[in-house]
């Protein structure tokens, strides 16, 4: 088993195991439907979802377009992602999930050792080990920006392969241009995920940059950018040599009847992509800046429409909570799910939560709560 899955030892996978934290609990539809908490655990755009999109699913339904087997290789998807690009269709690949697609990549490559960006998602992992490759943590010790490459390889070693994010969950902060060429003039390929790319705080995409470099994967999820995350649809894009390769490891059962039907949508949504990035503009340092002025809270810089925040307080400080723990359940007694980061590799437990950025009206509900419950003792 263990060397299916890329380790030299059994012990290594127990430890890539060990830190994969617990899943928040899935309740039933019924339950989810009744409840009135506002979810600040997930960070999917503020706008929600594009009112053609909702109609187009709707009318799909009542015409019985999903009584029919989605196209695997999702022609009318690739053909307006590469409009939306100025691309070839012949440069996208379709799938479900992020962790699905870095998976395809991942397999399409001979096992060696792969860096990961940390912190990062359980699922970056996930992914890796499953194509059968070994993983090393590169995480840097002097901020939450994505460690350079050359100081990556002199401090954990060598590696053939690399997982990045711009911006990177949880912490929330951009890839530069100059760190993503850096490594990508020392690795055979590299995965970038830019999922969450289109709610960031001036994000720049790394998508020209896969007509320079052949190794250059950039993995993008609409679901994310359009407010919809059950509705699971995701893309990369690279040259075409190199997603023929992928490709060959991959048998789009994961690609989803509704990839069809919204393919016509995504061409047309520049006027909402715009009020997102000038809603988001305002709100996520309004968001951090408000956060930061929590007694016991400390922010990290966000790029992102999340913001990652640490329970700290100075020790004279007298809060109405004693750790994070009891914070999040007081929050979701109070109708509040934030998503606190026990378990993932490269934070400390008990101390990390994540905050996403919703409309202002619910941010202030929210640092109104928490105001409220950490100044309030005994």
């Amino acid at each position: 088993m263990s060397a299916l899955l890329g380790f030299n030892r059994r012990e290594g996978f127990r430890e890539a195991e060990s830190v994969l934290p617990e899943n928040l609990v899935s309740l039933p539809y019924e339950l989810r439907t009744e409840m009135t908490w506002l979810d600040f655990s997930n960070p999917i755009n503020p706008l929600g979802t594009p009112r053609s999109f909702v109609q187009a699913m709707h009318a799909a339904l009542v015409d019985g377009e999903l009584n029919y087997a989605p196209d695997r290789d999702g022609h009318a998807f690739r053909n307006a992602v590469g409009e939306a690009l100025g691309l070839d269709s012949s440069w996208i690949m379709v799938g479900g999930s992020t962790s699905h697609m870095i998976s395809n990549v991942a397999q399409a490559f001979q096992e060696t050792t792969v860096g990961i960006v940390s912190p990062c998602p359980p699922e970056y992992i996930t992914a890796v080990c499953n194509a059968g490759h070994d993983f090393v943590e590169l995480g840097n010790t002097v901020s939450f920006a994505t460690v350079d490459a050359y100081t990556a390889r002199s401090k954990f070693g060598p590696f053939d392969g690399v997982v990045l994010a711009n911006p990177a969950y949880p912490s929330s902060r951009l890839l530069s241009r100059q760190t993503l060429v850096n490594y990508l003039e020392t690795c055979s390929w590299v995965v970038v995920d830019e999922s969450n790319i289109e709610l960031s705080f001036g994000g720049e995409s790394m998508v020209p940059l896969t007509r320079k470099y052949r190794n250059l994967v950039i993995v993008r999820t609409p679901s994310v950018t359009f407010g919809m995350p059950g509705v699971p649809m995701s893309y990369l894009v690279a040259q075409p040599d190199l997603v023929k390769q992928i490709r060959r490891f991959c048998d789009g059962c994961d690609v989803s009847m509704f990839v069809e039907v919204l393919a016509k949508e995504m061409t047309v949504q520049q006027e909402y992509l715009e009020q997102t990035h000038e809603f988001l503009d305002t709100e996520i340092p309004w968001m951090q800046c408000m956060l930061s002025l929590i007694p016991g809270i400390r922010i990290h810089p966000a790029e992102g429409n999340f913001v990652l925040c640490e329970f700290c307080p100075s020790e004279e400080m007298r809060l109405g909570v004693t750790g994070l723990e009891e914070l999040v359940v007081r929050l979701q007694l109070a109708g509040f799910l934030v998503r606190p980061l026990n378990g993932v590799s490269g934070l400390p437990d008990n101390r990390f939560m994540s905050v996403a950025v919703r409309s202002r009206e619910d941010n202030e509900r929210l640092i109104a709560v928490l105001r409220k419950i950490m100044s309030t003792i005994g």
